[in-house]
């Protein structure tokens, strides 16, 4: 097991090469295509992926680094979103044993369960920094959306990021045993 975090940094780079990738599409091309009201989380995506799949002890490293990242296109502060993401992984820690990804509708179901713990976080952090549960129930309406999304995408991204950390995977693509 590579638990330096020299090992790390080329997969964390890479890494980083994609969500910017990504921001840049819900960012850019959305807006053009007239989808003005909705951006696809990403960040939260790759967040998940490196609490089930990445054994380190720099996941919060990464998870920071890739919210700042993340902030340069969202009004989203860093800080929430590392605190959220930090908090999920602790989570998926404790469960890890209980989550296996044997097929895509597994690895579907368990990111829109997780994603929802992130909203209820960031809902709470939200909470507390304005004081005003309005904006909640209007982010959640957007959430909704999104977060469906971001699941039926989560079988081919943790393909792809298999790869780029180097994780060996039991599953094939879309979850198939090999």
């Amino acid at each position: 097991m590579r638990n330096e975090i020299k090992h790390h940094i080329g997969s964390l780079f890479l890494t980083i090469i994609v969500l910017v990738l990504f921001e840049v599409l819900t960012t850019a091309f959305f807006p053009a295509l007239g989808i003005k009201n909705y951006r696809i989380p990403f960040n939260i995506l790759i967040v998940l992926y490196l609490g089930f799949k990445v054994e380190s002890p720099f996941i919060a490293i990464f998870i920071l680094v890739l919210q700042y990242f993340h902030s340069f296109f969202s009004i989203e502060g860093w800080e929430m979103g590392t605190i959220a993401g930090i908090f999920i992984c602790v989570i998926i820690g404790y469960l890890k044993e209980l989550l296996h990804f044997s097929s895509a509708i597994i690895t579907i179901l368990v990111t829109q369960l997780f994603q929802v713990f992130w909203f209820l976080i960031m809902s709470a952090i939200l909470y507390l920094k304005l004081g005003d549960f309005g904006t909640i129930v209007d982010k959640f309406w957007r959430f909704l959306p999104e977060s469906i999304f971001i699941s039926f995408c989560a079988p081919v991204f943790f393909v792809l990021m298999d790869r780029i950390w180097g994780v060996a995977s039991k599953e094939g693509m879309l979850g198939e045993e090999v």
